[in-house]
């Protein structure tokens, strides 16, 4: 599955694939460009198949109804919505284009690295565990963003060896995806990948 959203500002595409064998994806993910803001929210639910997707995809839903919400809210209404459910590992980026800033929250083993035209890197680094209706503490951080930064955020079924010579080097969402195209042809896991650009 292949989905893209743009506007003026930013241009991203999203790749999904399920584990091999598994008709139903364990991962799942919303994104949303509006004038002011973009939001990408994704989920792995814990395992594979129905009861990880029913996880992941009840993040992308609430995600999806209350998306003007700031970042550390959404975090922890997405642990709520986990009670009783298997759990998942989540992570929510928000990008604000008027004050050239993102907010970015993550909780278990969701990557996310954006590298800017100047060549530095901001990957934050995530809480280890998983959302599960449980008491929890979160991690959110905002940072400044330069136009024509490049950003990639990925569940644990992708494996990159170079990621950040891979941003470099991608001169935009299509050329990253056409790069990132041989490490999806052996999967062990669901895998899930959102690329972007800024303008």
């Amino acid at each position: 599955m292949i989905v893209r959203e743009s506007n003026n500002q930013i241009d991203t595409l999203a790749f999904q694939l399920s584990k091999e064998g598994k008709l139903c994806c364990g991962d799942s993910f919303y994104i949303k460009a509006t004038d002011e803001y973009y939001i990408c929210a994704l989920a792995d639910g814990l395992g594979s198949g129905e009861r990880a997707n029913d996880s992941s995809s009840a993040i992308s839903t609430l995600v999806e109804n209350n998306h003007a919400e700031d970042v550390d809210v959404l975090i922890d209404l997405c642990n709520k919505e986990l009670k009783d459910k298997r759990g998942a590992t989540v992570s929510i980026l928000k990008i604000f284009f008027k004050t050239k800033q993102f907010t970015y929250s993550s909780v278990g083993n969701i990557r996310f690295i954006l590298c800017t035209p100047s060549g530095s890197y901001i990957y934050p680094l995530p809480l280890l565990g998983y959302l599960s209706g449980k008491p929890q503490k979160y991690r959110t951080h905002t940072y400044d963003y330069e136009e024509g930064s490049k950003f990639i955020i990925h569940t644990d079924g992708l494996v990159l060896p170079a990621i950040k010579s891979l941003l470099k080097k991608g001169e935009s969402v299509d050329d990253l995806s056409k790069q990132l195209e041989e490490y999806t042809l052996t999967r062990n896991d669901d895998l899930t990948y959102i690329v972007g650009q800024l303008f």
